[in-house]
């Protein structure tokens, strides 16, 4: 089925468009979220964490700094970087690209700034930026050395430029800004979320794969119930430890 939508002259199978969304600078977002923590009690540590114990009672942290610190749990939400004790055999970790063009001409952009997703393979995510910019990403794939991020960006960069022209021909695809990041996905797109296994007190949350803003707000209420000793039994669906869906 083809949808084509005159407001925006984007034509794509099974076209969706949903009001409501939004869209948030993840940098300001972060300090907003740890300036209203600090609000409410939360102390801030600048420190890196050099061993965990995990007691019957308490966890134990141990920094490179002067700060050793004591807490009932313990909730590791490090990104797609995860400590050694923390093992999965379905967890893996990709990377993204993503460029940003020049400012774009005055009536060039489509109308409302939507934000604008590919559910395809390969797939790519565009938007707007407040100065003019159109951001676009995709083109994953497994790469995780520095290096080799480095080694691949012109090309990344130029597929990217040529996938904007195809979906918006009225861009200028000409590229000011460009870069690449890893996250972690997991074999059967569900994250893992629960205690680490053989370490009840120490809780952990990764593996969102492209499903960050719903899984994280799942993470903070699944590991909250858990902190609070409650377990409901499709929590295991998100543990650590599951085994791969390929067996």
């Amino acid at each position: 089925m083809q949808t084509f939508c005159p407001c925006f002259g984007i034509n794509r199978a099974a076209a969706i468009l949903s009001p409501g969304s939004a869209d948030a600078d993840p940098l300001l977002l972060s300090w907003g979220l740890l300036r209203d923590a600090q609000a409410r009690g939360a102390r801030l540590i600048d420190a890196m964490v050099t061993a965990y114990h995990d007691a019957p009672g308490a966890v134990t942290v141990e920094t490179d700094g002067p700060f050793v610190i004591e807490a009932r749990h313990v909730i590791l939400a490090t990104g797609y970087v995860m400590p050694d004790f923390v093992r999965s055999e379905i967890h893996r970790t990709a990377s993204s690209w993503a460029i940003a063009t020049i400012p774009q001409a005055p009536g060039t952009l489509w109308p409302g700034g939507e934000l604008i997703w590919e559910a395809s393979e390969t797939y790519n995510y565009v938007r707007t930026t407040a100065d003019g910019r159109i951001i676009i990403g995709g083109e994953d794939d497994d790469t995780v050395d520095p290096a080799v991020h480095d080694e691949k960006m012109p090309a990344k960069s130029a597929k990217l430029a040529d996938s904007l022209t195809k979906l918006w021909p009225a861009a200028n695809p000409a590229t000011e800004f460009s870069w690449s990041g890893a996250f972690g996905e997991t074999d059967d797109g569900l994250p893992l979320i629960g205690a680490v296994p053989g370490m009840p007190r120490i809780l952990a949350a990764y593996g969102y794969g492209g499903n960050g803003i719903t899984f994280s707000f799942m993470a903070s209420w699944i590991l909250a119930e858990l902190c609070a000793g409650h377990h409901e039994g499709w929590f295991d669906a998100f543990a650590i430890d599951r085994p791969s869906p390929r067996l």
